[in-house]
């Protein structure tokens, strides 16, 4: 179980350093495997805005930005993400900056062209090892804001290895009832409201194996948009509990089930034909998994299933056919 702490602070009340809750973890009975700052110590960079992004004169594969940084001036910049563009927030790391013990960033020239700065991909952050472009911030996101306070990024990482009985702690909401006991910490929790069905679509849910499964709930919901993108709070909580972003629908199971240890998983409504029928598996059953494995089911195997066959593993995986995509 991988968590980042201040997600943890959001469910008990604790004013500890990272390396003294691991100490606080070990002694209750968790194992800490380590604890890791959640970003690299860089400095000097901020929220900046590309107000106009147009070609090199001297080279094909850069680009040369006009950025405003909010300090009233105007940088020229040059770039050379694939992404860069006009009217975009991205990470600039002023000159000045340092991203690292050995690379401070200078007034340069490239290709002929004076630059004042540099844009960020996440990798150059330490934040994850995607360097496919900028780093695309909320559009809201203030200028001038420097990046480590505005993403939050002086938090660190904590990982445990559970042991099969301390099932209870996978999740924040189960180590901060953990933490808040061996710390003698109020446990705050959260609120969660119930949020009322939009549609009065219904699919019916049996349960054949109720000894197993004793409830299944479902909801229908329409109208989500396939090109829409994960808020980058969430996506940024996924990376630092060791998940990467792959749609919104997807970051939310995700999210949910670090959160407060319910397993879910999302279908494609179109994609699936009858009732949904959770029973164990069959003998020469087999289900493709959304990481494109595929695995043979019998009797010790609890399944999701709809009218066709198994379309799920009730709590690990969903299956590859039924799966959300860019049409559902």
């Amino acid at each position: 179980m991988q968590f980042n702490v201040e997600w943890l602070k959001q469910w008990v009340a604790i004013d500890l350093a990272p390396a003294r809750l691991a100490e606080r973890l070990t002694a209750a009975g968790l194992e800490v495997d380590g604890v890791r700052p959640v970003a690299a110590d860089f400095t000097g960079v901020v929220v900046a805005e590309i107000e106009d992004c147009g070609p090199h004169p001297a080279a094909d594969k850069l680009s040369l930005c006009t950025v405003d940084d909010g300090s009233g001036e105007r940088l020229q910049i040059v770039c050379g993400a694939p992404n860069a563009r006009a009217g975009i927030r991205v990470p600039l790391a002023r000159v000045g900056a340092e991203l690292g013990p050995d690379f401070r960033i200078k007034r340069a020239k490239l290709r002929g062209v004076e630059s004042f700065g540099m844009l960020c991909s996440a990798r150059e952050l330490g934040l994850s090892e995607d360097h496919s472009g900028l780093l695309e911030l909320p559009g809201d996101a203030p200028l001038g804001a420097d990046l480590r306070d505005y993403l939050g990024l002086d938090d660190a990482i904590i990982e445990v290895d559970l042991t099969p009985n301390r099932g209870d702690c996978l999740s924040i909401r189960g180590l901060a009832r953990d933490v808040a006991a061996s710390c003698r910490a109020e446990y705050t929790g959260r609120a969660i409201e119930p949020v009322p069905a939009a549609v009065e679509d219904r699919v019916p849910i049996r349960l054949d194996s109720p000894a197993d499964c004793p409830r299944y709930a479902g909801r229908i919901i329409r109208g989500i948009d396939p090109a829409a993108r994960t808020p980058l709070w969430m996506a940024e909580t996924l990376r630092r509990c060791g998940l990467r972003s792959i749609s919104p629908v997807v970051d939310v199971t995700n999210y949910v089930l670090l959160e407060l240890g319910q397993p879910m998983h999302a279908f494609d409504l179109g994609k699936l034909r009858g009732e949904i029928v959770v029973r164990r598996g069959r003998a020469g059953e087999k289900l493709r998994l959304l990481d494109a494995s595929e695995v043979d089911l019998d009797a010790d195997v609890l399944a999701i299933c709809d009218g066709r066959g198994p379309v799920a593993l009730a709590g690990i995986m969903g299956g590859l056919d039924s799966g959300v995509g860019e049409g559902t």
